[in-house]
């Protein structure tokens, strides 16, 4: 009895005068717990401010890329704007000197085409005249630009080429009578009178109208209808004037 009663004795001498371990130890290891938290927590947020931060630098990266890209194009459009301004007014330069000397030239053209209508056949005398006369008023204007006086002189030259090439038939005056006239390129011109008992032709050597034989004047009105469309091309047995040799 006096062994259990000391032994009782001992047990609360040491649970009273010693702390307890393990709930020391369960202590300590949740405070570290914490800390440990704590400082993931810290990392994870300098973490996020860190990729952040990077995700800004090569945002701000690429775009400084794109600017300077861009600021190159734009300097390699302002030199080409640059070059073609001066080409413009390089060719401008040239325009006024080419002006000077085209203008001239067109009057040159107008004053050859004059002569050339007066030394041709008679045909469509007052048509061309008239036309002339339009050219010659143009050339004179000096609000009408140089480019339209250009266009209607090779207008006028074209259409003076064009009878050359092609049948043609009007009313006119042969002598005191009308008559009807046939153009043959620019080689021949006939003519039977309205009332058709008489025909002829233009002799340009003697710069005057000539009558020909009546058998002609079948072929000069088949000749004249063709050139009216009101019948099919077809071959005409008409006096055609020899050319000369040239000496």
């Amino acid at each position: 009895m006096r062994s259990r009663a000391l032994l009782a004795a001992l047990l609360l001498s040491f649970g009273a005068g010693a702390a307890d371990p393990v709930g020391e130890a369960i202590d300590a290891t949740a405070q570290t717990n914490q800390a440990n938290k704590a400082s993931q927590q810290r990392i994870n947020q300098l973490d996020d401010q860190t990729r952040a931060a990077l995700e800004k630098y090569r945002n701000a990266l690429v775009q400084a890329q794109q600017l300077t890209a861009y600021a190159a194009q734009m300097e390699k459009l302002a030199q080409a704007q640059d070059a073609e301004r001066a080409n413009l007014e390089k060719q401008l330069g040239e325009v006024d000197v080419t002006a000077r000397e085209l203008l001239p030239l067109l009057g040159h053209m107008v004053d050859s085409l004059e002569k050339f209508v007066g030394l041709d056949l008679p045909f469509l005398k007052a048509e061309r005249n008239e036309r002339i006369a339009a050219l010659r008023k143009m050339m004179d204007d000096p609000d009408s630009p140089l480019a339209e006086k250009y266009r209607r002189v090779l207008e006028a030259y074209t259409i003076e080429a064009e009878y050359g090439r092609t049948l043609g038939a009007e009313r006119g005056q042969v002598g005191d009578r009308q008559a009807d006239l046939l153009r043959v390129g620019r080689a021949a011109l006939f003519y039977l009178t309205l009332d058709g008992d008489e025909a002829g032709r233009w002799d340009a050597k003697a710069n005057k109208w000539e009558v020909l034989p009546g058998k002609y004047r079948k072929e000069i009105r088949r000749g004249l209808k063709i050139a009216r469309e009101t019948a099919a091309p077809d071959f005409i047995n008409l006096p055609m004037p020899v050319a000369e040799k040239a000496s």
